[in-house]
């Protein structure tokens, strides 16, 4: 089976009208391997359906039953003529090949496939920097980027202002857009702004047209391929989106995020501009406010708005979402379990089972979880810490090799003092409600509690009943005569029933002895 070649996706893509370059990006196969498969099913008589049902190995008999098969030659195009025609009206790239075509066949030399002629002639224009018109179609493609203003808020935890950077993306047929305000442009927010925007389109496009960032690109040499990082490769697997770089200098392959950016510049960041945001959650409700009135704008130049064009003519023709949302997490390797059971993550600390002691474990996280593993199994999972928390600390207290320590306070001792009884709870309450703080007397409160672990729990009970009768404050020294009382009074009890049982004894006669203890 041939390994590097993936055939059966791109005849899948060959099937969505995406170009070769496009194809040669998604998959990070050649455009020369995807031109030998578009050639030969150009030729091919049959149906489409008949050639994904063969196995892969069948399909790699089919398309290379040899080894690279010569170019076959065709008459040369005008594309000079071809980019003069296109600018007169009613005119178009197939009613110029089909006249190309018919040529040809007077001439009887071969004519080229549109496809081919297409090509040739967006090299035509990219080499004589041309820009020619782009006829969108709706559920196609969608642009993202950078906005290139910013936006602020106040970070509640560090109590600074922070800079907030905008994701942009717009659908060009509709021009409905999606703005998100991110904490900074690295890798994760760049994964989840894109996350949250097939989310808020609730379905996805066929390709996505971004900038060339090296969150999303690694590589876009002017010959060669189009290198993805993984994280956005694994991203447009799981949606099945094909991802399309723009040109690395002054690209023209995503017009309508550039002028969204400088709608979202103008209308939602002039819209919120008197207003103070004290988190980056806040700002983005407040951009969704904002763009929500942005999208719901009727057109001046067309029909209807941003929103009701796409509800109609291009949310129909998108897919729909998988189950199972994109995650998105790193890794952080080798974090030694100390011995108080936590391994130092980010600023703070997070628990481990006792059993992993002393060992090293690695770390899986994104912006909302942390997930720890041992020999690739996973052993604790915890919610993140706030960014702004030194030395925080999250406890799983079956973690733990001893029982966590949590001090008393005044709800944790007056539910103790109900669990023994009410007359305990009555004094326990008396001395709170004397107190002018009720936290300065967790020390008179704790010193009754302890009586019940000397004396038990009845006896404390029995003495608060007694003393109730008597005083309507109680103390611990009030209650320490009752207790000596109940106790002195309890010993004598003991003493005289030990009494009773001897004198009332079994006394064995001399006849017992004298038969040999048995009647």
């Amino acid at each position: 089976m041939f390994k590097k070649t993936r055939v059966r996706q791109i005849i899948e893509l060959l099937q969505k009208n995406l170009s070769d370059r496009e194809i040669s990006n998604v998959l990070g196969v050649s455009r020369n391997s995807v031109a030998r498969i578009r050639q030969a099913s150009d030729g091919y008589n049959g149906e489409w359906e008949e050639l994904l049902m063969m196995t892969d190995d069948e399909l790699y008999r089919f398309f290379y039953p040899d080894k690279f098969k010569p170019k076959s030659s065709y008459a040369p195009v005008d594309y000079a003529y071809v980019h003069r025609e296109l600018s007169k009206v009613g005119v178009t790239e197939a009613l110029l090949w089909e006249e190309y075509c018919e040529k040809c066949k007077k001439e009887g030399v071969k004519a080229c496939s549109y496809p081919t002629f297409a090509r040739g002639y967006k090299r035509y224009t990219v080499s004589k920097k041309y820009t020619s018109h782009i006829e969108h179609k709706p559920g196609v493609t969608l642009e993202v980027d950078w906005s290139g203003p910013t936006m602020s808020y106040i970070d509640p935890d560090k109590n600074t202002e922070c800079t907030a950077y905008l994701f942009v993306a717009t659908f060009p047929y509709s021009q409905y857009t999606y703005v998100e305000a991110a904490a900074s442009m690295n890798q994760s927010d760049w994964l989840y702004c894109n996350v949250h925007m097939l989310e808020f389109f609730e379905s996805s496009p066929v390709k996505i047209v971004c900038d060339n960032l090296k969150t999303g690109v690694i590589t876009h040499p002017k010959h060669g391929e189009i290198i993805l990082n993984d994280a956005y490769l694994s991203f447009a697997e799981h949606y099945q989106v094909a991802i399309m770089p723009a040109e690395v200098r002054r690209p023209k392959q995503k017009p309508s995020v550039e002028g969204s950016v400088g709608k979202i510049a103008r209308k939602i960041i002039g819209m919120l501009r008197h207003e103070t945001f004290y988190s980056l959650e806040a700002l983005n409700r407040g951009i969704r406010d904002a763009l929500t009135k942005l999208n719901s704008k009727e057109f001046q130049k067309r029909d209807g708005s941003r929103k009701v064009l796409f509800e109609t003519g291009e949310k129909p023709m998108l897919r729909a979402l998988p189950l199972i949302p994109f995650e998105i997490c790193e890794w952080s390797y080798k974090h030694k379990v100390g011995p108080n059971s936590h391994i130092w993550f980010g600023k703070g600390q997070y628990s481990v089972p006792s059993d992993y002691l002393n060992q090293y474990v690695d770390v899986r996280y994104n912006n909302v979880m942390v997930y720890i593993y041992s020999s690739h199994k996973l052993i604790a999972e915890h919610k993140r810490l706030p960014s702004g928390l030194k030395n925080g600390k999250r406890t799983d207290a079956s973690h733990l090799p001893y029982p966590l320590y949590t001090p008393e306070t005044v709800e944790s001792t007056t539910a103790k003092a109900k669990e023994i009884g009410a007359n305990t709870t009555t004094v326990v309450c008396r001395i709170y409600e004397n107190a002018k703080i009720k936290e300065q007397a967790l020390m008179d409160v704790r010193s009754v509690l302890d009586i019940a672990s000397i004396y038990g729990e009845k006896a404390l009970e029995e003495a608060c009943r007694r003393a109730l009768k008597d005083f309507h404050m109680i103390t611990y020294n009030t209650l320490i005569a009752y207790i000596k009382d109940i106790s002195k009074n309890k010993k004598n009890k003991m003493k005289s029933v030990n009494e009773k049982e001897h004198n009332h004894g079994i006394v064995r006669g001399a006849d017992y002895y004298r038969k040999g203890g048995t009647k």
